[in-house]
């Protein structure tokens, strides 16, 4: 490489870095993310990478690494990265050019980290339409599975969530597309929540009566679309050492009301339940969030994305009440009214202890 290309490569990255610093407060770029900025024929990423999922870098096998450890590390850790990072366009490779390790921490910041990031870009022949990207740099730790890139070209920004099964995919093919994937990504994130699916099920048998399931699975669908929105719009933020102990207590709360309420409350649960059901509901909307982070998209990709997600929360949370209620009513056909009153509070019995289970862990770790 050049003086010149040197020089340009760090003067772009230097701009790259003050960005990637402003949004992130003390850290250069938060965990799990990433960008991509397209600027003639080069594409310019800043990756942050888990630690986990590096090899025999962290000697001490604490999952952290050290300055230190980076340090000697650094070779090691660029092809590695080279080696599981992959970009194209229209089926042709892009040649990496330069890698570049950083650690996350400012100076002022002591403390060995669980991710490292590196500033990469990646040459084309010509101006690539269409790039795509793969990876398999998903750490095992918990929070770990998954990466979020913005892409940027010029005035238009996309924003793209990979993850294992997954993990590739091609920025600027519309906003039909990136409807269609984040519907995929909502469908998929609700039907691995357990914790949202745990509450689904506490207020689905909480009473009987289509009168009632549609008052409480309307009011939890208008009341975390709220928040989602205003959440994913950045209009408003409440941290997830605050959120997901919360979203753990409405399960426990919400179970607990079963279990307790005996016949007299079921009566009353369809007036009363709707309220408790929407303000438990924005909380959820704000875990809801969490899975998209688009601060940095433009207008029309940010609708595509948040309009898909919904859409995919709502289908998934659909299926998902049909297949209770059919679990119900086999139940009622099999086991008779007896077992149709005690199955309920048994299920709200044993959501509430993995309530608790869930609360304090995220308790201990938030």
């Amino acid at each position: 490489m050049s003086d010149h290309s040197r020089g340009r490569w760090f003067a772009i990255a230097a701009v790259m870095l003050c960005g990637a610093f402003n949004t992130a407060e003390a850290h250069l770029l938060p965990k799990q993310n990433a960008t991509m900025n397209i600027v003639g024929k080069a594409a310019f990423f800043v990756v942050s990478v888990p630690v986990s999922a590096l090899v025999d870098v962290d000697d001490d096998h604490n999952g952290l690494l050290s300055r230190a450890e980076m340090q000697r590390h650094t070779a090691e850790i660029q092809v590695q990265f080279e080696r599981r990072f992959h970009v194209w366009d229209a089926g042709n490779p892009g040649s990496a050019a330069f890698s570049w390790l950083v650690p996350p921490q400012d100076d002022a910041d002591p403390h060995d980290a669980d991710y490292v990031i590196v500033l990469h870009r990646v040459d084309f022949a010509a101006a690539p339409i269409a790039p795509s990207m793969e990876t398999d740099l998903f750490g095992t730790r918990s929070g770990e599975e998954r990466m979020t890139i913005t892409a940027t070209r010029g005035l238009s920004s996309e924003l793209a969530i990979l993850e294992a099964g997954a993990a590739s995919h091609t920025f600027f093919r519309g906003s039909l597309a990136t409807f269609t994937d984040f519907a995929r990504i909502g469908i998929e994130h609700i039907w691995g929540g357990v914790d949202h699916l745990l509450f689904l099920l506490t207020i689905v048998i909480a009473a009987a009566g289509w009168r009632y399931w549609l008052a409480v699975v309307t009011s939890f669908t208008v009341a975390h679309s709220i928040t989602l929105t205003l959440s994913a719009l950045d209009l408003v933020r409440i941290p997830s050492a605050i959120v997901e102990p919360g979203i753990a207590l409405s399960i426990v709360a919400m179970a607990l009301l079963n279990v307790w309420g005996g016949d007299t409350a079921a009566r009353r649960v369809r007036r009363s339940r709707v309220g408790v059901v929407f303000a438990c509901g924005l909380l959820h909307g704000f875990g809801f969030a969490t899975a998209v982070g688009m601060a940095a998209v433009d207008t029309g990709s940010r609708i595509a994305t948040l309009a898909g997600f919904n859409v995919g929360i709502e289908l998934g949370q659909f299926a998902f009440v049909g297949a209770a209620l059919l679990s119900l009513a086999v139940m009622t056909l099999l086991g008779g009214k007896a077992l149709a009153a005690r199955g309920p509070r048994f299920a709200s019995a044993v959501a509430a202890v993995v309530g608790m289970v869930l609360l304090a862990q995220r308790v201990a770790t938030g």
